[in-house]
């Protein structure tokens, strides 16, 4: 025989609602009963109208909204520095680029470390990606750094090369401007 479907139990009625609070037959609404909290309305949290031991406040204000715009302009500059580097393809001009992005490092770093030490000081949050812009600013800046410091030392073998390469129709041209870049930085190391 097949198994019989049963309906399912009515739902039980709750104590609270089923039986009218003091304020229902005064036409209060429900959600101004004794007990009831608006959904709107969030209940006291511990240690501010509540009696009892009160526990340590954390730092629940936002972060200062001029401190975010620092934050954002430094991940931006941050980016700015680290695509600049890393996008590097002609050396003629790669100098100008590399200068521009360490410039953006810096700045990336400096507005980003303002932003927190001004959130302190305020004592607000501090301001979202701030850390991300130092790391990245940090990164920009090592780079171009590294960059510089071989341009100053083979800027010459550098310019050479791109000479070199700019009239270079075939891969084998090309393999010989790069034969003679490594012998001109090789003896430069010397």
């Amino acid at each position: 025989m097949p198994p019989v479907a049963q309906p399912p139990p009515p739902p039980d009625p709750q104590p609270a609602e089923s039986a009218a609070p003091e304020g229902a037959a005064l036409g209060t609404p429900p959600d101004r009963r004794p007990g009831h909290a608006p959904p709107h309305e969030a209940a006291p949290s511990p240690g501010t109208d509540t009696p009892g031991p009160s526990l340590p406040r954390a730092k629940a204000r936002r972060a200062d909204p001029v401190h975010q715009q620092r934050s954002v302009a430094a991940l931006f500059l941050a980016l700015l520095s680290l695509f600049g580097v890393l996008g590097l393809s002609n050396f003629q001009r790669g100098v100008y680029i590399v200068a521009f992005a360490l410039v953006a490092g810096v700045m990336a770093i400096w507005l980003a470390a303002t932003a927190i030490r001004r959130a302190r000081r305020g004592g607000t949050a501090g301001p979202r990606g701030s850390v991300v812009a130092i790391a990245i600013g940090g990164v920009g800046v090592l780079i171009s750094g590294v960059l510089l410091a071989g341009f100053a030392l083979f800027g010459k073998q550098a310019s050479t090369f791109t000479q070199c390469l700019s009239g270079a129709n075939t891969v084998a041209a090309q393999q010989t401007c790069r034969a003679q870049f490594t012998r001109a930085i090789e003896n430069a190391t010397r």
